[in-house]
């Protein structure tokens, strides 16, 4: 039986727990939940605690908590750190659920990027973990439209989520099958918080929300 861990926040990870547990030879031993959860979202903590009650909860947050090896399957969901090495390398299949299209929005606030770059299109990726940002192979990917001169930031976010639903329900059963595909070094840009304040009006939940904190 492999045992799997999932590291994230809000519904997405939720959502992932719950398609994980229902793999053939796999059981939910580890949820590490993003440390504070978001106020925005679902607490995955409380949740998990109600839906599995045996599932060990690692409420430090910290992805070293897992010890290397235990889990066979590491799923990261909007998760907020970076995971090093020692886990990495110990771990079979170490994969990332990134709410951006790769390469070209790597790293922090790909939604924010994409509306601030007027993009017509914008996506959500699974990829293998590398000691990069978001720069492994990628497994799948799910592109949708998006409309920059109507759209704020919620509304692709809340689209991000939906796909990406049926992006992690497509792809976790699928894993063993899937050949990945390196990303193309060339077309990379990778994004830090640090650059936030470039975000302009796209900072926020909305515009309004924006221009009402400068």
């Amino acid at each position: 039986m492999r045992r799997a861990a999932v590291l994230g926040k809000g519904e997405l990870a939720l959502h992932a727990c719950h398609t994980i547990a229902q793999l053939p030879g796999t059981v939910l031993d580890t949820v590490i939940p993003t440390t504070p959860e978001p106020p925005w979202d679902m607490r995955l903590s409380e949740h998990v605690a109600e839906r599995w009650p045996t599932v060990r909860i690692v409420h430090s947050g910290d992805w070293r908590a897992l010890e290397p090896g235990r889990c066979g399957l590491v799923f990261s969901v909007l998760y907020d750190k970076i995971i090093g090495s020692s886990l990495i390398d110990a771990t079979e299949q170490i994969i990332n659920c990134h709410p951006g299209r790769l390469p070209e929005y790597r790293g922090a606030r790909p939604v924010n990027w994409a509306l601030r770059n007027g993009e017509s299109l914008h996506g959500i990726t699974i990829h293998t973990i590398d000691p990069g940002i978001d720069s492994g192979p990628v497994l799948a990917e799910a592109v949708f439209s998006i409309w920059p001169e109507s759209d704020e930031v919620r509304d692709v976010w809340q689209r991000s989520i939906r796909y990406g639903k049926l992006l992690i329900s497509d792809t976790l059963p699928r894993l063993d099958r899937i050949t990945p595909v390196p990303q193309d070094e060339s077309r990379a840009v990778t994004r830090y918080r640090r650059d936030n304040r470039a975000l302009g009006d796209r900072g926020d939940w909305s515009r309004s929300l924006s221009t009402g904190n400068t």
